[in-house]
């Protein structure tokens, strides 16, 4: 075997000494990689409702905010190209360090201007407005308060965290959301907050939302959401909350005072649906496993019949 790199990263550089840390952990993951076998098959339709909103003339609009006024965006691009824009002025900030016992100030490149704080409006909301929207009545007022409620607890929960740049709502997947942009750098050099947000994860957070809807959820589950929580208060704090969490608890609350009681049906109806989907979700993973495994054994047997190659001889 012959192979050529260029050791642009510290962990390439180090790799070539056979004794060093780096080595051995590369050839940690390496051996693991050689023990893993990925067999690709078309993945069985996942379980769950299929809401098209646009469909039902529902679309998405995106919001601005200069640290004092939203403004709604006109242009379909208009949003992209501020985040983009933001982004490029946010790129760089001034940072301190100490030569030969001076402070010296040097300007530093930002390696993630912009962040993108994901919250999806819970199930139950979802197939609220799909229900609405299918009956011909109007739920964008409702949308539009409990959207302005979410985005006052945004402000106020990233207030010395985060710059607020906007957010878009988006209407093209089976639960609606919302996608928060913020950003570390002031764009003058200055930045606030620290590199973490203290996030969970969408799967936590969905999770947490089924046990506060009432849900029976599987002790595998239960499990693994204890474990990830155990990790988080580990790394944050005993009496912290995921920020993502917080949005997502934000938004729940505030559908629940803006909808009204009619909401709690949905929820309720989702609730007693959680311990058939989990069961769905397991007989999809199954059939992609079976597929695979026969995919596998189709090649085998392909091979036992195909005739042996012909290798030419060449003369080194």
């Amino acid at each position: 075997m012959g192979t050529y790199t260029r050791a642009r990263t510290v962990r390439q550089r180090r790799h070539s000494a056979s004794r060093s840390r780096s080595h051995i952990a590369d050839k940690m993951a390496g051996d693991r990689l050689k023990a893993e076998v990925v067999v690709r098959v078309e993945a069985p339709v996942r379980p769950g409702p299929r809401r098209q909103f646009s469909e039902l003339g529902l679309e998405g609009h995106e919001m601005t905010y200069d640290g004092l006024r939203w403004a709604r965006a006109a242009d379909p691009e208009a949003f992209a190209d501020y985040v983009q824009d933001e982004g490029d002025r946010r790129a760089a900030f001034i940072d301190e360090t100490q030569r030969r016992g001076k402070v010296v100030r040097m300007k530093r490149t930002a390696g993630t201007p912009i962040e993108i704080i994901t919250t999806s409006f819970p199930p139950w909301l979802s197939e609220w407005v799909a229900s609405e929207l299918r009956t011909g009545r109007n739920p964008r007022p409702q949308i539009a308060r409990v959207r302005a409620a979410w985005a006052r607890g945004a402000l106020d929960l990233l207030d010395g965290q985060r710059y607020v740049l906007g957010f878009a709502f988006h209407a093209d997947t089976d639960d609606l959301h919302l996608d928060l942009c913020v950003s570390r750098q002031d764009g003058n050099g200055g930045r606030i907050g620290k590199s973490g947000l203290g996030l969970v994860g969408p799967w936590c957070t969905a999770v947490d939302r089924q046990v506060r809807a009432g849900a029976e959820i599987s002790q595998l589950k239960r499990t693994q959401l204890g474990r990830s929580v155990a990790n988080f208060r580990r790394r944050e704090g005993q009496d912290a909350v995921p920020l993502d969490v917080r949005l997502a608890r934000i938004l729940d609350a505030a559908a629940d005072h803006i909808v009204g009681p009619i909401l709690s049906l949905f929820k309720t109806a989702y609730a007693t649906s959680v311990p058939t989907l989990e069961r769905l979700h397991a007989e999809a993973e199954l059939a992609a496993l079976d597929a695979a495994r026969e995919r596998v054994a189709r090649g085998m047997h392909s091979r036992r019949n195909d005739p042996a190659p012909v290798r030419p001889e060449i003369d080194l």
